[in-house]
């Protein structure tokens, strides 16, 4: 249903990740409606281990406001996460 509840929310989820890649994933939790920020968050994250960044839509990462300030901080966790 998409509902904040987290039973409700990660029911949601579940069913969000059969859609095959991330932005189908992500834009059927929206569509669920109710607490769309929270489901779509919720399956984002999980379709982003998913896919890897390689899966969100390069359009969508290119209209990131903030991304000068966020790229370097992901860089470095990944760089201290291969060491």
């Amino acid at each position: 249903t998409g509902s904040g509840y987290v039973v409700d929310c990660l029911m949601s989820a579940r069913q969000a990740l059969l859609e095959g890649d991330y932005e189908a994933v992500v834009k059927t939790a929206v569509m669920f409606g109710d607490d769309t920020d929270t489901t779509a968050c919720v399956v984002g994250g999980i379709a982003g281990l998913q896919y890897g960044i390689a899966g969100v839509p390069s359009r969508w990462v290119e209209s990131l406001r903030g991304q000068s300030l966020v790229e370097p901080l992901v860089e470095g966790l990944i760089a201290s996460r291969l060491h």
